[in-house]
């Protein structure tokens, strides 16, 4: 198992006065970095995870061009038997500010053995829309030309009202080869300056089926802290509570 904080959360924070871009203007939220204790959440009979436990670490920073996002998660699962593993990702992304430029790279380790790698480029233009993976091989995919990227996407939850409605997206995050899906996001619940916000990863090519796996997050809407997230895999759940978090200065651009 790897953990990867899906789009409305690895894509959520840059300075107060940088506004998003025209279409988003309304959207204003501070770079910061933050650290999440990570522990399990409700387990079914049929899991076999037992237990969790581990931390997370993420920042996303205005980089004048774009938004960096850089995440390290490293996590010990239990399983029934008390066999441990320890899982950690790497995950880093640059996204344009007109979001037609995307560049990846993700890594797993477990067991403090390197397993896989990924890493490559995206682009999208009136005409095309392609993926060029670098690694673990060299092969090129195209996409839908309104596929999002993980910035777009979450101004685009966040802009939206989704009381009583589905909001519906192709997204490409690039953390591995099933990195394409179709979206369907929702708000739960507003708590003053607070909503809760749950989203369902469909694979793009099979969107009949059951959701791979869902992810709510609690996120203050003002500064786009989150300070809850709970991932979903249905046969059991991993609860990311935020430890602390600061602010990240406004680059000299």
């Amino acid at each position: 198992m790897k953990i990867i904080i899906y789009i409305v959360f690895t894509t959520l924070f840059f300075n107060l006065n940088l506004y998003a871009d025209d279409k988003y203007n309304n959207l204003a939220f501070k770079s910061h970095e933050a650290i999440y204790n990570l522990n399990i959440g409700k387990v079914t009979n049929s899991s076999k995870v037992h237990n969790a436990i581990g931390q997370m670490h993420l920042s996303v920073r205005d980089v004048c061009e774009g938004w960096v996002v850089n995440q390290n998660t490293s996590i010990d699962i239990t399983d029934k038997n008390g066999t441990q593993v320890r899982n950690m990702f790497r995950y880093s992304s640059w996204e344009s500010k007109n979001h037609d430029i995307f560049r990846f790279t993700s890594k797993v380790i477990i067991n403090d053995e390197e397993v896989i790698t990924y890493e490559g480029n995206s682009f999208k233009n009136i005409n095309t829309a392609e993926v060029i993976y670098i690694k673990p091989t060299n092969r090129v995919i195209e996409i839908p030309k309104e596929t999002l990227y993980p910035m777009q996407h979450f101004f685009k939850i966040l802009s939206n009202d989704l009381s009583g409605k589905f909001l519906n997206s192709i997204v490409f995050t690039g953390e591995d080869e099933e990195s394409l899906n179709n979206v369907t996001s929702f708000v739960l619940d507003k708590i003053n300056k607070y909503k809760i916000i749950r989203s369902a990863n469909f694979a793009y090519d099979n969107v009949i089926s059951k959701p791979k796996n869902e992810i709510e997050i609690l996120v203050n809407s003002i500064d786009g802290v989150a300070h809850k997230v709970v991932f979903d895999y249905f046969e059991y759940q991993i609860i990311g509570s935020l430890e602390e978090y600061n602010y990240l200065d406004k680059p000299n651009c």
